[in-house]
């Protein structure tokens, strides 16, 4: 290195040697300090430094994202394979036993799957030989041994359009050409390496070949050799960088297009596309282990992080006062509709609302095709997650693929959904991370290009005040919040509930927190009209409605509510919940149809209209059902969910206290105990929206234009013009 820049100074170029570790590099300046950086060095410390200074906006030969991933050989040897290059069989095991079974197909030789430093190899031959290496302390990459056709190493050295053949002797010295020969490079082998540098986007690198039986395997790849055996390596490394230089400062590519292969290889047709698209196609056309899709994942996952930051800041954009602004919406699903019902109010008010944004809602398919939503809305879908009792995930319809895979599923179609979409708002549903931290690698993108401004929605009660600091608000979360997160919505009322209070939050979270109120949900019948069309087939006279939420705990309650017995002038409305499973489900329509006043509905997607029409409620404590019972000021009697969490329990508590609600613990209910509620004379309706703040929908526009530096009298208001609101159906 020392010599190749005094040969770039002798060209006028100011070269300067950076030691890591001794020398002070300010990422910050890098842009004003030098034109173009090589990276030499692959320690960590060194792929560190590389991936700040191109997130920087630096200029790099060999830049980060293609250094991080030649740096491991799983995912060299698999991208080379997705390429049409020949590649040996290869394996990734983290203990010897597992490559007994590989051993059958003949020798393999084992080697460290990351490059860093240590040259170790192995080659083994039995399952003797494999035991003797003792236990393994790191995964090992074992490729399918070909006994080479000459006793020497074979490279390709590849610098802009020249090709080199060097042959080298085992054991060779370092830095040292002695060891080493030419060889003519025949057409395919030039076309082979022409390959190998497309499949990277690459023209300065080397690649290790072994000839076997009349095969050319493609074994190793670096982005930096030491270009050992090339003739007048130096001087031709200092003539490719002086270029390289040059074409940065016009902002040109630094490998023209002309360098790189565009025909086939072994009758494959060469991939075109960028690297990271190149990684998934790896990925989906060749067959992986577990370990290794976990390791590409993650890989695919940091270089997506810190690789295209400078060139999404670079990427035009629309001016906000040339277009709506754009708001995606995430709802995890699992369990019920709460949270994706919670998310469709907001978008219609905003929708109605002076911003009227574009709005793209990601939830589980079975939820989104269920919710009729105003135009301007649209869903992208994941595949269903059922969280179990104790906290686990389960795919809820693909029941033959693993939970990890599903989340894997998830987590790509949330990434690519937010990289086309551009969100100018993101508003999160309840878990920082998403199920599972599907949403982490999302979230750091957003944060990374500065485009997006992140919003947590939560309801007003989590949970119990012990398992919200044990769980919900560990470590994880609430770096989440601090990190990525401009503002903590609270749908709910602190004179209900406040959890700022109760849960003892930090002090990043309460300088973020804003309470929106409750959310009306008397704007929802404009979109109600399966529940609408379903009320045209009642009896006159008063209606008694059970609701279950998703149903899936909600049985006992069903049962005792079509055990009761109701008075003279009144018809009794069950709805199972789309969660309460089959037989139990069955059960509750052939015990309703026994029952004279009685109706049972398997699934109703939004049962507002319901709740307007009924006179008494009979329900769990979800928060949806008790927006809708205090929006339309119901009788209403609760039976909330207890255990395991308390989150029903503790809300009805509070409303009761106000008046506003009746209670029953689970272990009170009986269908004598519903007769008699049923029968009470309750008096007039409670005055719920002169108690509580109902008020979300109409300040949350207000709160999505402080985000986004928006100020216009209409929206700070909450005036709405009259063909929006008529449109969305908002009074």
């Amino acid at each position: 290195m020392p010599q190749l820049a005094r040969l770039l100074e002798q060209r006028g170029v100011t070269a300067k040697a950076l030691r890591l570790g001794d020398d002070l590099i300010d990422v910050a300046r890098v842009r004003l300090d030098y034109d173009l950086y090589v990276l030499r060095n692959r320690t960590d410390l060194a792929m560190s430094v590389a991936a700040d200074l191109h997130e920087a906006g630096a200029a790099l030969l060999n830049p980060y994202p293609i250094s991080a991933l030649l740096r491991d050989r799983i995912v060299t040897l698999r991208m080379l394979r997705a390429a049409g290059v020949l590649v040996p069989d290869t394996f990734v095991a983290s203990d010897a036993s597992q490559l007994l079974p590989a051993l059958d197909g003949g020798p393999l030789i084992l080697k460290a799957p990351r490059r860093t430093g240590k040259r170790s190899k192995h080659i083994v031959t039995n399952a003797a030989e494999l035991a003797a290496l003792g236990p393994m302390t790191e995964p090992l990459l074992a490729q399918r041994y070909h006994q080479p056709d000459r006793p020497v190493d074979q490279k390709i050295y590849s610098i802009g359009n020249e090709r080199f053949g060097v042959l080298r002797v085992r054991p060779a010295r370092p830095y040292d050409d002695r060891d080493t020969a030419p060889f003519p490079l025949s057409a395919a082998l030039e076309s082979l390496a022409r390959c190998c540098g497309a499949a990277f986007g690459i023209d300065l690198f080397s690649v290790t070949i072994v000839e076997s039986g009349g095969s050319t395997y493609v074994v190793d790849m670096s982005s930096f050799p030491a270009f050992k055996g090339v003739p007048d390596a130096c001087e031709r490394l200092a003539a490719y960088i002086a270029t390289a230089a040059d074409r940065a400062m016009r902002g040109e590519p630094i490998v023209a297009a002309d360098s790189l292969a565009t025909r086939s290889v072994a009758g494959h047709q060469a991939f075109r596309g960028s690297t990271l698209d190149l990684v998934l196609h790896a990925l989906s056309t060749t067959p992986a282990t577990r370990q290794e899709l976990d390791r590409i994942q993650r890989l695919v996952d940091e270089i997506r992080i810190r690789a295209e930051a400078r060139h999404d800041r670079r990427r035009p954009r629309i001016p906000r006062e040339a277009a709506p602004p754009r708001v995606a919406m995430y709802s995890q699903g699992m369990v019920g509709f709460g949270h994706i019902r919670r998310n469709a109010s907001i978008a219609q008010a905003l929708r109605a609302s002076a911003l009227q944004p574009a709005i793209v809602m990601m939830a589980e398919a079975w939820q989104a095709g269920a919710l009729p939503m105003p135009p301007g809305v649209d869903f992208v879908t994941l595949p269903a997650l059922r969280r179990e009792p104790d906290g686990s995930y389960n795919p809820r319809f693909l029941i033959d693929v693993s939970d990890r895979d599903v989340i894997e599923m998830r987590s790509r179609v949330l990434s690519s959904a937010m990289e086309v979409f551009e969100p100018d708002v993101l508003i999160v549903d309840h878990l920082p991370l998403g199920v599972a931290h599907e949403l982490s690698g999302t979230l750091q993108r957003l944060r990374q290009r500065g485009r997006t401004r992140c919003v947590l929605g939560v309801r007003e009660v989590l949970c119990d005040p012990e398992t919200v600091q044990r769980t919900w608000a560990d470590r994880e979360n609430m770096d989440a919040i601090r990190d990525y997160y401009d503002a903590v919505w609270i749908y709910g009322d602190p004179a209900v509930y406040d959890p700022l209070r109760e849960y003892q939050l930090p002090d990043h979270v309460l300088e973020r927190a804003r309470y929106t109120g409750y959310l009306d949900q008397r704007p929802r019948l404009a979109f109600a009209a399966q529940a609408a069309t379903l009320l045209a087939d009642l009896p006159p006279g008063r209606l008694a409605l059970c609701l279950v939420g998703g149903g899936h705990d909600g049985a006992a309650l069903a049962e005792a509510f079509l055990q009761s017995d109701l008075p003279a002038d009144m018809t009794g409305l069950l709805v199972t919940g789309p969660l309460m499973p089959g037989e139990k489900r069955d059960r509750m329509r052939t015990d309703g149809g026994r029952r004279p006043g009685f109706r049972v509905l398997d699934f109703v997607s939004d049962p507002t209209p319901l709740v307007e029409r009924a006179d008494r409620i009979v329900a769990m404590g979800g928060y949806n059902t008790i927006c809708e019972i205090l929006s339309f000021e119901k009788h209403a009697l609760i039976v909330p969910r207890v255990h395991p969490e308390p989150e029903q329990w503790i809300r009805a508590q509070r409303l009761q206290e106000m008046g506003l609600v009746d209670v029953l613990r689970p272990e009170a209910l009986t269908s004598t105990a519903l007769t008699a509620w049923l029968a009470r004379d309750l008096g007039a309706p409670p005055s719920s929206r002169s108690r509580v703040d109902l008020g979300g929908l109409t300040r949350i526009p207000g709160l999505v234009a402080d985000v986004l530096g928006v100020t216009t009298e209409a929206v700070e208001s909450g005036v709405l013009s009259a063909s929006a609101a008529a449109e969305v159906g908002l009074p």
